[in-house]
Protein backbone atom coordinates (compact mmCIF):
# COMPACT_ATOMS: atom_id res chain seq x y z
CA UNK A 1 0.00 0.00 0.00
CA UNK A 2 2.82 2.38 0.89
CA UNK A 3 4.61 1.54 -2.39
CA UNK A 4 1.45 2.38 -4.38
CA UNK A 5 1.13 5.78 -2.64
CA UNK A 6 4.81 6.47 -3.18
CA UNK A 7 4.50 5.58 -6.89
CA UNK A 8 1.43 7.81 -7.29
CA UNK A 9 3.17 10.72 -5.55
CA UNK A 10 6.25 10.26 -7.74
CA UNK A 11 4.13 10.13 -10.89
CA UNK A 12 2.27 13.31 -9.85
CA UNK A 13 5.56 15.08 -9.15
CA UNK A 14 6.97 14.08 -12.56
CA UNK A 15 3.81 15.27 -14.34
CA UNK A 16 4.00 18.56 -12.43
CA UNK A 17 7.66 19.05 -13.37
CA UNK A 18 6.98 18.17 -17.02
CA UNK A 19 4.10 20.69 -17.08
CA UNK A 20 6.31 23.38 -15.57
CA UNK A 21 9.05 22.69 -18.11
CA UNK A 22 6.63 22.79 -21.05
CA UNK A 23 5.08 26.01 -19.71
CA UNK A 24 8.52 27.63 -19.39
CA UNK A 25 9.42 26.65 -22.95
CA UNK A 26 6.16 28.09 -24.30
CA UNK A 27 6.66 31.31 -22.31
CA UNK A 28 10.23 31.64 -23.59
CA UNK A 29 9.09 31.09 -27.17
CA UNK A 30 6.32 33.70 -26.84
CA UNK A 31 8.69 36.24 -25.27
CA UNK A 32 11.19 35.67 -28.07
CA UNK A 33 8.51 36.21 -30.71
CA UNK A 34 7.40 39.45 -29.04
CA UNK A 35 11.02 40.61 -28.80
CA UNK A 36 11.63 40.02 -32.53
CA UNK A 37 8.52 42.00 -33.39
CA UNK A 38 10.37 45.21 -32.48
CA UNK A 39 13.66 44.43 -34.25
CA UNK A 40 13.39 47.11 -36.95
CA UNK A 41 12.68 50.08 -34.65
CA UNK A 42 15.46 49.00 -32.28
CA UNK A 43 17.81 48.59 -35.24
CA UNK A 44 17.05 52.07 -36.55
CA UNK A 45 17.68 53.58 -33.12
CA UNK A 46 20.91 51.60 -32.69
CA UNK A 47 22.28 52.85 -36.02
CA UNK A 48 21.35 56.45 -35.18
CA UNK A 49 22.97 56.10 -31.78
CA UNK A 50 26.14 54.63 -33.29
CA UNK A 51 26.66 57.50 -35.74
CA UNK A 52 25.89 60.11 -33.09
CA UNK A 53 28.40 58.44 -30.74
CA UNK A 54 31.00 58.37 -33.49
CA UNK A 55 30.55 62.11 -34.06
CA UNK A 56 30.97 62.74 -30.32
CA UNK A 57 34.09 60.54 -30.30
CA UNK A 58 35.58 62.52 -33.18
CA UNK A 59 34.87 65.76 -31.36
CA UNK A 60 36.43 64.55 -28.10
CA UNK A 61 39.52 63.31 -29.92
CA UNK A 62 39.98 66.68 -31.62
CA UNK A 63 40.50 64.93 -34.97
CA UNK A 64 37.46 66.06 -36.92
CA UNK A 65 38.09 65.22 -40.54
CA UNK A 66 35.36 67.01 -42.51
CA UNK A 67 34.90 64.02 -44.82
CA UNK A 68 34.38 61.63 -41.89
CA UNK A 69 31.98 64.04 -40.17
CA UNK A 70 30.05 64.42 -43.42
CA UNK A 71 29.83 60.63 -43.75
CA UNK A 72 28.34 60.18 -40.27
CA UNK A 73 25.98 63.12 -40.69
CA UNK A 74 24.83 61.70 -44.03
CA UNK A 75 24.26 58.27 -42.49
CA UNK A 76 22.26 59.89 -39.68
CA UNK A 77 20.12 61.68 -42.26
CA UNK A 78 19.64 58.52 -44.35
CA UNK A 79 18.68 56.41 -41.33
CA UNK A 80 16.40 59.09 -39.87
CA UNK A 81 14.08 58.62 -42.85
CA UNK A 82 13.31 55.12 -41.48
CA UNK A 83 12.12 56.34 -38.07
CA UNK A 84 8.52 56.92 -39.17
CA UNK A 85 8.01 53.74 -41.21
CA UNK A 86 9.58 51.61 -38.49
CA UNK A 87 6.89 52.71 -36.03
CA UNK A 88 3.52 52.02 -37.68
CA UNK A 89 0.46 52.98 -35.71
CA UNK A 90 1.97 55.97 -33.94
CA UNK A 91 0.15 59.28 -33.58
CA UNK A 92 0.57 61.94 -36.30
CA UNK A 93 2.73 64.11 -34.05
CA UNK A 94 5.27 61.28 -33.83
CA UNK A 95 5.62 61.26 -37.60
CA UNK A 96 5.95 65.06 -37.62
CA UNK A 97 8.79 64.85 -35.09
CA UNK A 98 10.44 62.05 -37.08
CA UNK A 99 10.26 64.17 -40.24
CA UNK A 100 11.74 67.16 -38.40
CA UNK A 101 14.62 64.98 -37.24
CA UNK A 102 15.17 63.68 -40.78
CA UNK A 103 15.11 67.25 -42.13
CA UNK A 104 17.60 68.32 -39.46
CA UNK A 105 19.93 65.47 -40.38
CA UNK A 106 19.58 66.29 -44.08
CA UNK A 107 20.44 69.94 -43.45
CA UNK A 108 23.61 69.06 -41.53
CA UNK A 109 24.56 66.39 -44.06
CA UNK A 110 24.37 68.93 -46.88
CA UNK A 111 26.44 71.50 -44.99
CA UNK A 112 28.77 69.58 -42.66
CA UNK A 113 30.95 71.55 -40.26
CA UNK A 114 34.55 72.22 -41.19
CA UNK A 115 36.08 71.54 -37.77
CA UNK A 116 35.45 70.13 -34.30
CA UNK A 117 34.11 73.39 -32.95
CA UNK A 118 31.56 73.50 -35.77
CA UNK A 119 30.27 70.10 -34.65
CA UNK A 120 28.83 71.60 -31.44
CA UNK A 121 25.63 72.89 -33.05
CA UNK A 122 24.71 69.72 -34.96
CA UNK A 123 25.36 67.47 -31.94
CA UNK A 124 23.34 69.77 -29.67
CA UNK A 125 20.39 69.91 -32.09
CA UNK A 126 20.49 66.15 -32.69
CA UNK A 127 20.59 65.45 -28.95
CA UNK A 128 17.67 67.80 -28.27
CA UNK A 129 15.61 66.22 -31.04
CA UNK A 130 16.31 62.70 -29.73
CA UNK A 131 15.54 63.65 -26.14
CA UNK A 132 12.31 65.40 -27.12
CA UNK A 133 10.99 62.44 -29.07
CA UNK A 134 12.05 59.88 -26.47
CA UNK A 135 10.49 61.99 -23.72
CA UNK A 136 7.17 62.08 -25.59
CA UNK A 137 7.02 58.58 -27.13
CA UNK A 138 9.31 56.14 -25.38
Amino acid sequence: MLAVLRGTAMRSLLILLAGALIGALIAFSAANALHQRNAWPRGVMAVLQQHQAELRRLQRSGKCDPAVMALHLRRLAETAVDIGPSQPGEVPDFFAQAKQFADLGQRWAQQPPADCQGLDAPLQQIREACEGCHRDYR
